[in-house]
């Protein structure tokens, strides 16, 4: 059989694949996107569950770059709300004590004799020059918060030594200010203060309007690659068709592409498998409620399962009046655990905090396992994951996306990573050897196709 041609092929239509897709139909560049699932959206998408979207995750829209605003403003059929990013923290296992987010921004809520522990201590034994993560977050938070919010925090997402992640694992972390121990910090602009979230529909709004963008011929769905050999650049389906691309962009999970890649060198396999991740089950349920009044809670006690519960009724479609979701850490041998297990930890918890009271259950409940939820640095990642996109790189083989990229982003910023995945397809010398190989292509840009030959 012969091998289909397009200029670009792009693997995966999650919000960085369309992303890309989007930025080069715009620009008139045959390609085609293969999505083995039968819609876009990758793991932003939702679940009708009895009526209610269940997301796969608690995604919300923060930190939008200006690119991603204009494109949000193209869209139709879907409409954005605007609503508080009402987060906080509680501390212990009831919800007695919540402070809210930045926790570093609000210490003032403390009981007073916690505010002159951390007064006394805070900045003392602080590192210069931190080693590890560990060390960084306390120097931002100082030791006493460190232990009172982050350390657990943290310890219950990536089930990993925070002592074996890098320094740089993560900037999203607010320096503690001293003023806050004692007054308000009123009118302290923060990244979770706002937020946009679809009106309708759940999440995946977002990228099913994403999609109606694209030209309808350039978006095959149910098509999965399953071998790439970047010496011939032909990508083979696993109904056995084989596809021939001049560039290739792929948004699947790093070790994954890496799998993929026929006769890949031996120290970029090595490479890949010193990728670290942690997976995630994902529980939604509708409760009989009454719901705290907060947009997301973090959950530092160890004695809770869930590091974090979200409240999708606070800004959800309407209907969703008791919808909570939790999420729970879980790797097959860093901290192995099963779906029955973490529905049980989810109802105790639950219980523990007065959402669910006597007896009750919840009365709709769906438990999803997120395989890749976090990615993780310990200290050799930067250099196996640099090692891997070189190598793709110059075989004409790009990475976009959270998990393509193996880099911690928001949905914004991994709708621009799309974007960007498009813009070096589109440079100086991929954009002549895309022409000068398949011949059409100055053609199908003027025209916006998307054919094969």
């Amino acid at each position: 059989m012969k091998a289909q041609e397009h200029p670009v092929v792009i693997l995966g239509l999650g919000v960085s694949g369309l992303g890309c897709s989007i930025a080069l139909a715009r620009r008139g560049v045959p390609f085609v996107a293969l999505e083995r699932e039968d819609r876009a959206g990758g793991l932003a998408k939702s679940d009708m569950v009895g009526g209610f979207p269940f997301d796969y995750g608690p995604h919300v829209l923060l930190q939008m770059p200006e690119e991603v605003k204009a494109l949000l403003g193209e869209l139709d059929g879907v409409r954005f709300n605007e609503y508080p990013g009402r987060s906080g923290i509680v501390l212990g296992t009831r919800m007695e004590e919540v402070v809210p987010a930045p926790f570093q921004l609000h210490l003032h809520q403390l009981p007073v004799a916690t505010r002159a522990r951390l007064a006394l201590g805070e900045w003392r034994g602080r590192s210069a020059t931190p080693a590890n993560y560990a060390e960084y977050a306390a120097a931002q938070c100082g030791p006493g918060a460190y232990e009172l919010f982050v350390r657990g925090y943290d310890l219950k997402r990536p089930r990993f030594p925070l002592e074996e992640i890098p320094p740089d694992w993560t900037t999203r972390m607010e320096r503690t200010s001293l003023r806050s121990i004692f007054v308000p910090t009123n009118g302290q602009e923060h990244r979770e203060q706002r937020f946009l979230y679809p009106a309708a529909g759940g999440i995946e709004a977002l990228p099913q309007a994403m999609a109606r963008l694209l030209p309808e011929a350039c978006a095959r769905y149910g098509s999965e690659a399953v071998e790439i050999e970047p010496e011939t650049q032909v990508a083979r389906l696993a109904n056995g068709e084989a596809v021939r691309y001049g560039q290739l962009v792929t948004s699947l999970p790093l070790p994954e592409t890496v799998a993929r890649i026929r006769n890949a060198p031996a120290e970029v396999r090595r490479a890949a498998a010193d990728l670290l991740y942690t997976s995630v089950y994902v529980i939604n349920a509708i409760v009989a409620g009454p719901l705290p009044p907060w947009s997301i809670l973090r959950f530092p006690d160890p004695a809770l399962g869930f590091y974090r519960l979200s409240f999708p009724s606070q800004y959800g479609a309407k209907g969703t009046q008791c919808a909570v979701t939790g999420e729970i850490s879980h790797h097959p041998t860093r901290h192995p655990l099963s779906p029955q297990q973490a529905a049980r930890q989810f109802h105790e918890g639950l219980k523990r905090l007065g959402i669910l009271r006597g007896g009750e259950r919840a009365v709709l409940e769906s438990v999803r396992n997120i395989a890749y939820g976090h990615v993780l640095y310990y200290h050799g990642t930067q250099a196996s994951r640099r090692m891997i996109l070189d190598y793709l790189r110059a075989h004409g083989i790009h990475c976009c996306g959270k998990y393509g990229r193996w880099r911690d982003m928001l949905i914004p910023q991994s709708i621009v990573s799309g974007m960007e995945a498009a813009r070096a397809v589109l440079s100086e010398p991929q954009r002549d050897s895309i022409c000068g190989l398949f011949g059409g292509g100055q053609r199908g840009r003027r025209q916006g196709g998307c054919g094969s030959r």
